[in-house]
């Protein structure tokens, strides 16, 4: 017995010792793999573990290489841990993690397992993380269908089920930053369009084919000496279509990466060492060819886009529109990406610019003029081109274009000089407060967002934001018409507008009585320009002339959420599926702003008038005149100046001044449970209600009478658990204490996970008033506002 102890004693060490090190490559119902235990492949290639991030602090379930552990091949992004508490496990079948929230987050999601089976998850030496069903070995879910960044051999891209109702697409999509393992803004797949191409797209719609099936194999854009060393395949037909690639025999492994800057990068690994080449995309060839850079040409032109040249002048035609601020380069950009623009030419007589021609093609050809020009015609140009022109030349008189022309040239003169005379005004009068204010802080990525306006727009030396004259501001709103204004706000009103190149605008112009002044103005120009996100309303450009503050924004033209919600005509417009699908999209523009844009911002008014809507009902979050930058160390912050509306208020922000991410989470509650409901929260500020929306909320829910809060044009689209869930949600957001809320990050998860328990609710803030007399409320609000100097914005419908 004696010796049979310390034998059962080192048993156990080594028991314990063959999970903690890298000794195994499966995870069996029984086992937990906890932070700094791992799975290894049986090869020891890769190692799966948790591993945190410096991004954000979250941890994160992935799969690196073992020879080198910065090389993440694949991770869990949609379930973030939030320390190091974090187990994996299988319950019911499942793949499950779990942190110190104890909610339950299921990593293969996308395909569950049945509760009675039995299965095992076994790390390949493929890089790819399998489940299994215990006795038939049937793959019920793998890492390979959900790939991150990394292209590894055996990876398919491309469609799948194709003549079913459960279609897939996977690709292969880059990192936010080398620290950040967030959706970044490219993607590697293969082409909708043509399936035999691989495409690398940008989030803003730009894409650049980089390779395609040749019948025989992959030709890339870039170099092929190292195509050799993936051995490609193309399969297709009626139900998939795809590209997967082995390792060539003369290393171990050979891998692709999405970065997160859009290079493409190869990796080839031998005898453990590991290289590397990088493919920058928009880096011209010795040839000067540049056809490799990303270009944003619709897929849908008839006629390509390719541009023949042709000899000859642009007709002056109302079809045909000039612009000084585009050098023949950006024309051409510009031109492709208008499936409209036919073609398109440099300025008559020598002078910069370009001129852009919308029309038939067919009607072009007989308007030809005779002239030492150039013109670049969409598509393939008729060879008889030239006898057009010869036989326009001989049918037209001779007399007509000798007064066109003149006529034509002087009109273009006296446009070229009351431009130039306007632009000289315009940069006369720019702020000099302004200019420095982008001189420290230049909002770089606005080039992005040049097309139809540089048409119309003068652009300062010193910046890249738009500058919008305002004669080109009262042009587009029929000079600010009351049929043009859409709403008004704390900061003035909004019109809409419609710029000379058919571009529909909205127009927010500083009203000279309103409290929110140029430092306002300056500040949401500052934090937005800043910012790109889909659920987010995108700044096109400003107008800062004379004593004129004028912000230029995208046109939505569904308004505000709050014209639908409340509105009992409106209402049934929004059924249940748009109105989740507005509830996640406010979250995740949210959850962008408070973590993963290049500025931490706490936008401190959101509300459902703040809420946009585009044309599909798409929510973007709006107005960030009161919105703070926080530093990556910061918490919270404090103001003795409120601002904000009554009703989205957190009562730590309302009462001490004190903001912070929980401060929007609050506000986020409170729209959650107004768009569930169709009731507005402030109507208990305006009104001698003795019960506000989240009393009210909060009673239903201890009486387990949720659905009665529920909007009645919602009851024959949704169903009750959904509908409880959301609330319970809501109520989580709305706890009177900030360290009781969920951050944005939890709230995205809660909402895409159903499957994950809810923590039960503590009650809200502002659960009652008194209210027997106005004198009672006053005072009430008097105790708890008193301490700072309240800016307080009204709601009106956009």
């Amino acid at each position: 017995m004696a010796m049979l102890l310390p034998l059962i004693c080192l048993l156990s060490f080594f028991s314990f010792i063959s999970f903690s090190s890298p000794a195994t490559d499966t995870l069996n119902p029984s086992d937990t793999l906890r932070n700094g235990q791992t799975l290894v492949s049986a090869g020891g290639v890769f190692v799966l573990g948790l591993f945190d991030e410096s991004f954000s602090g979250y941890y994160y379930l992935g799969i690196w290489l073992r020879a080198d552990a910065t090389k993440v091949v694949w991770v869990d992004t949609d379930n973030p841990i939030m320390d190091s508490s974090g187990i994996l496990q299988i319950l019911s079948g499942n793949l499950v993690l779990t942190d110190r929230r104890q909610v339950q987050l299921i990593v293969n999601s996308g395909s569950l397992a049945s509760v009675t089976t039995n299965t095992s998850a076994t790390l390949l030496d493929s890089g790819n993380f399998v489940l299994k069903e215990g006795e038939t070995g049937t793959t019920i879910w793998q890492s390979f269908d959900i790939p991150s960044d990394t292209y590894l051999p055996g990876m398919k891209l491309g469609f799948f089920g194709l003549n079913t109702s459960q279609q897939t697409f996977h690709s292969i999509n880059s990192w936010a930053s080398p620290q950040n393992p967030a959706l970044g803004i490219f993607s590697l797949s293969i082409n909708s369009s043509d399936t035999t191409k691989l495409t690398v797209h940008r989030a803003n719609g730009a894409t650049i084919d980089i390779g395609f099936w040749d019948g025989n194999g992959i030709r890339f854009i870039f170099e092929n000496s190292t195509a050799n060393m993936f051995n490609f395949s193309f399969h297709s037909n009626a139900n998939e279509a795809f590209y997967t690639f082995s390792t060539s025999k003369n290393y171990d492994l050979v891998w692709f990466v999405m970065n997160y800057t859009g290079n493409l990068d190869q990796y080839f690994m031998a005898d453990g060492k590991i290289s590397s080449v990088s493919h920058v995309l928009c880096e011209p060839s010795a040839s000067g060819i540049t056809e490799m850079c990303f270009s944003s040409i619709p897929s849908d032109c008839n006629d390509g886009a390719n541009f023949s040249q042709m000899n000859g002048l642009l007709p002056s035609a109302s079809n045909t529109t000039g612009s000084l601020n585009m050098v023949i380069t950006d024309c051409e950009t510009f031109c492709k990406a208008n499936c409209s623009c036919t073609a398109f030419a440099s300025m008559q007589n020598g002078q910069a610019g370009c001129q852009l021609y919308y029309g038939s093609k067919q009607d072009l050809l007989k308007l030809i003029q005779n002239g030492a020009g150039s013109i670049y015609i969409r598509g393939v140009a008729p060879r008889d081109a030239k006898q057009w022109k010869l036989g326009l030349a001989v049918a037209v008189p001779l007399a007509s274009l000798l007064v066109l022309i003149p006529i034509t040239l002087s009109c273009y003169l006296r446009w070229r000089k009351g431009l130039k005379a306007e632009k000289a005004q315009q940069e006369a009068n720019i702020n000099s407060d302004w200019v420095r204010l982008f001189q420290t802080s230049p909002p770089n990525h606005l080039n992005e967002v040049r097309g139809a306006n540089n048409m119309e727009l003068g652009i300062h030396k010193d910046q890249e934001l738009l500058i919008f004259s305002f004669s080109t501001i009262k042009t587009a709103t029929d000079n600010f018409a009351e049929s043009n204004k859409l709403g008004e706000g704390g900061y003035g009103p909004v019109y809409k507008g419609k710029l000379l190149v058919g571009q529909e605008i909205a127009v927010k112009r500083l009203s000279k009585i309103s409290r929110q002044g140029s430092l306002e103005f300056k500040n949401e120009v500052k934090v937005i320009c800043k910012l790109q996100h889909r659920n987010l309303v995108r700044l096109l450009g400003c107008c800062i002339e004379a004593e004129e503050s004028i912000l230029i924004y995208e046109y939505m033209p569904n308004k505000s959420l709050d014209f639908f919600i409340f509105d009992s005509t409106k209402q049934v417009l929004l059924d249940w599926r748009r109105r989740i699908n507005i509830i996640e999209g406010i979250a995740q523009g949210l959850l962008y702003l408070h973590k993963y844009s290049r500025l931490r911002i706490i936008h401190r008014d959101l509300k459902t008038s703040n809420i946009l809507l585009d044309s599909d009902m798409n929510p973007k979050i709006s107005d960030f005149g009161m919105a703070r930058i926080f530093g990556d160390n910061d918490i919270r912050g404090k103001t003795n100046r409120v601002v904000g509306t009554f009703g989205y208020m957190s009562p730590e922000y309302g009462m001490y001044g004190l903001f912070s991410e929980k401060s929007d989470v609050f506000s986020f509650g409170v729209i959650l449970l107004e768009i569930i409901s169709g009731e507005k929260n402030i109507a208990f500020f305006e009104a001698d209600h003795t019960l506000n929306l989240l009393s009210k909320v909060w009673n239903l829910w201890k009486e387990g009478s949720c659905m009665e809060l529920m909007d009645s044009t919602l009851r024959a689209s949704c169903s009750s658990g959904e509908v409880i869930r959301c609330i319970q949600i809501g109520l989580l957001c709305v706890q009177e204490r900030a360290i009781d809320r969920p951050t944005m990050s939890d709230v995205v998860s809660l909402l895409s996970n159903q499957s994950f328990a809810l923590p039960l609710p503590k009650e809200p803030a502002f659960l009652s008033h008194s209210s027997s007399t106005d004198a009672d409320s006053s005072s009430s609000r008097q105790r708890h506002y008193s301490q700072n100097d309240i800016t307080i914005s009204e709601v009106h419908g956009r």
